[in-house]
């Protein structure tokens, strides 16, 4: 099976990269398939939420179900009334049949579209009747959640969990009919509050009841495995980022080819994008446990040079070497800028209780350093 992924500009491209990564991470008959983003048509169609309760409330499609679903919400991020652009769910399907067409792709294959923008129903992802056209909606999660919860999780988890009820259900009314109306843990809860949804990705798994139906309805065994190993290592990253906290553990870091990409593997392997001089500065400090004064720094040139020069695609040495005496000035800002940069990447990966283990953090003794304990760090071919 292939599921063409395809994002809308609006979506950034690192975080659909992140997404890909943690469905890629396990193996199997499904293929996941990155597209070439595509452009959402400007929607002229508004909504006006008074306030957080209209906000929270999931609208019922005109189909044969009438159940609505409230969302919990954290109030700091909107304030009401609230106006929103939205298309239908008609216009959001219409972009992956459009895509469809264009690249002559066979029925049965997959297409889902990741969007930023939202729906006129409120809803953080569907398919059409064909079960074959998806939209999966990425924004307002850190609405709900902050930045506990990253939202690549809830958003590979949606993706995940429709591809299955597209094997399960014969349409869009079969799946809803089979809705739980009451949690129970299972990927078919209708989550009425959306802090329910945790409750699913915490356990990654089907009732019973809805065992029967994924039984009886003989899907593919392949597919459905892949997906249950996708949510069971989604669940896994959850409770671990979430008990990292608790019992004070951080996740191995993996340093991966010859680009020198960084990972930290219990995190989803999630990619920590930093570019050529921010890895340069950053792998100064990691072969540096003990850390480096600021004032030190061109003690530790030719290092630094040679880090660079392996990462950049500078075309000169004297361009390479310009970088680094910027770098190393103590009268200049540049080395302050970067290791600000570093800092703002690892807070927005892994959070604000987090980010100081893994990034250049200034200490009591005048050095900078990075905290990880190095039994963490793994060097990769």
């Amino acid at each position: 099976m292939k599921v063409h992924l395809i994002r809308a500009t609006g979506y950034p491209v690192e975080n659909f990269n992140h997404v890909l990564n943690l469905l890629r991470k396990h193996r199997g008959s499904i293929e996941f398939v990155p597209s070439e983003p595509v452009t959402l048509p400007e929607s002229s169609d508004f909504k006006i939420y008074e306030d957080s309760d209209a906000f929270e409330k999931k609208e019922a499609p005109k189909l044969d179900f009438s159940m609505k679903e409230s969302r919990m919400a954290n109030y700091s991020r909107i304030t009401f009334p609230h106006k929103e652009k939205v298309m239908t769910w008609n216009q959001l399907f219409q972009i992956a049949k459009d895509f469809r067409k264009k690249n002559q792709l066979p029925k049965e294959d997959h297409v889902i579209l990741l969007t930023d923008q939202s729906n006129e129903h409120n809803w953080f992802g569907c398919f059409d009747d064909t079960l074959k056209n998806y939209f999966i909606q990425t924004n307002h999660w850190n609405y709900y959640f902050g930045t506990d919860l990253d939202s690549r999780f809830p958003i590979a988890y949606e993706i995940s969990a429709w591809i299955m009820r597209s094997m399960m259900f014969r349409s869009q009314v079969d799946t809803l009919n089979h809705l739980h109306k009451e949690p129970r843990g299972c990927m078919m809860d209708f989550c009425a509050k959306k802090p329910q949804i945790i409750l699913k990705m915490r356990t990654g798994d089907l009732c019973n009841d809805c065992m029967k139906v994924l039984t009886e309805r003989d899907v593919n065994r392949s597919h459905a495995r892949q997906l249950f190993t996708i949510m069971d290592g989604l669940r896994e990253n959850l409770l671990f980022r979430e008990r990292s906290l608790l019992l004070m553990e951080n996740s191995k870091m993996e340093i991966r080819g010859l680009s020198k990409r960084i990972f930290l593997s219990d995190l989803g392997d999630l990619e920590i994008n930093l570019n050529p001089k921010e890895k340069a500065l950053y792998f100064l400090y990691l072969n540096h446990p003990e850390g480096i004064m600021r004032s030190h720094l061109v003690d530790h040139r030719a290092e630094l040079r040679s880090h660079y020069a392996m990462l950049s695609n500078q075309a000169s040495n004297q361009s390479i070497d310009l970088a680094i005496d910027r770098l190393i000035d103590i009268t200049d800002n540049n080395m302050n800028e970067v290791m600000a940069r570093i800092r703002g990447k690892f807070r927005l990966a892994v959070g604000e209780q987090q980010y100081q283990v893994y990034s250049i953090m200034s200490s009591p003794e005048g050095t900078h350093k990075i905290l990880l304990n190095r039994e963490l760090v793994h060097y990769l071919t």
